[in-house]
């Protein structure tokens, strides 16, 4: 049986990554259980029982070490989306922790990453999905996250469109930026979907449109590569963004030119 399995820890952040583990799980169709990895033998866990039986989700106890038992649960293949806290506290390590970070460099499926101040609506609706504005670089994005779900979202599909890949040729760019999206829902999202056209910094945009659009998810491609020089709109993402980040691993040794997620 496929699960959505969130990782909780004794922080203020377990609140918000088991809400939205529940929203993952009605989004994807997929049932939904916890994983806590005990941290010394002192360790109160009492308050996580308690949120897991007042959610009706089933909690699993492991012995640590945290990074190589927790990474073991989210790696096993009947998890089919792993969802755990950026950091601790608002106040804590941005973009995210040594253990979130380990889990995303390391986990070839799709994570959900939340921040401590995250408040998670009734159920994901509305699911802003930043690209960098070019055909080949939205795709596989697209291809990834259109199979996941089961339930009725909008998408609101932002094109963030820098030096590099703006359109050279518009003769009218209003009237041929509304061509190019009604192109793009046509060929990638055969249902309920919106385009919103902005120029960069890609960051800032989707901060902004997240706001604009009462946003639920933020949905971003990911290399699994944070070397020096990569995957800075994910850490400035995860760093800034309210709401929860879905992020989908790339995986193709083909790669495309980097998208909005790198």
């Amino acid at each position: 049986m496929s699960v959505v399995l969130a990782a909780l820890d004794c922080s203020p952040a377990a609140r918000p990554v088991l809400e939205a583990a529940i929203r993952t799980g009605q989004l994807t169709g997929t049932g939904v259980e916890a994983v806590h990895v005990l941290d010394g033998p002192a360790e109160s866990f009492e308050i996580l029982k308690a949120l897991a039986t007042r959610e009706a989700v089933p909690l699993r106890l492991l012995e640590g070490p945290v990074e190589p038992a927790l990474f073991a649960a989210l790696n096993a293949p009947e998890v089919t989306v792993a969802v755990i806290g950026a950091r601790g506290t608002i106040s804590g390590q941005r973009p995210v922790g040594r253990t979130t970070l380990h889990v995303l460099q390391h986990l070839g499926k799709p994570v959900v990453v939340v921040p401590p101040e995250a408040v998670s609506p009734p159920a994901f609706r509305t699911l802003l999905v930043p690209l960098e504005g070019t055909d080949a670089t939205s795709r596989p994005v697209l291809e990834q996250l259109l199979p996941l779900m089961v339930d009725e979202v909008e998408l609101v599909v932002l094109h963030v469109f820098t030096a590099a890949t703006l359109p050279a040729m518009l003769d009218r760019p209003l009237r041929d930026l509304e061509i190019l999206g009604k192109e793009f829902l046509d060929r990638h999202c055969p249902f309920r979907a919106d385009v919103e056209f902005r120029p960069g910094p890609v960051t800032s945009r989707v901060v902004e449109v997240s706001d604009e659009r009462n946003a639920d998810l933020v949905v971003l491609s990911w290399y699994r590569d944070s070397s020096p020089g990569r995957a800075s709109i994910i850490r400035g993402v995860l760093g800034t963004s309210r709401l929860p980040v879905l992020l989908l691993p790339v995986t193709s040794l083909d790669q495309p030119v980097p998208s909005a997620g790198n």
